[in-house]
């Protein structure tokens, strides 16, 4: 059994707010909890391009081995 078998996780809701299309831009609003009404993020996480979108979605679900990205 590992350390994480322990964890329990709760409901998460990820938005993610395109700012613009071509290149895409945006970011990824983390909402976490019963506790949190509507529009109420724990945190935000910029991504530029597909790629900073796959980049992202680590470090806002809490994946292990992710880290922040380079800083923008």
């Amino acid at each position: 059994m590992s350390a994480a078998a322990g964890v329990q996780m709760g409901l998460v809701e990820i938005r993610i707010q395109m700012d613009r299309v071509d290149p895409p831009a945006g970011r990824l609003s983390v909402v976490a909890g019963p506790g949190r009404g509507p529009g109420r993020s724990a945190r935000e996480i910029w991504f530029t391009g597909w790629l900073g979108l796959l980049r992202a979605l680590p470090e806002a679900t809490g994946a292990p081995g992710a880290g922040p990205g380079p800083e923008r």
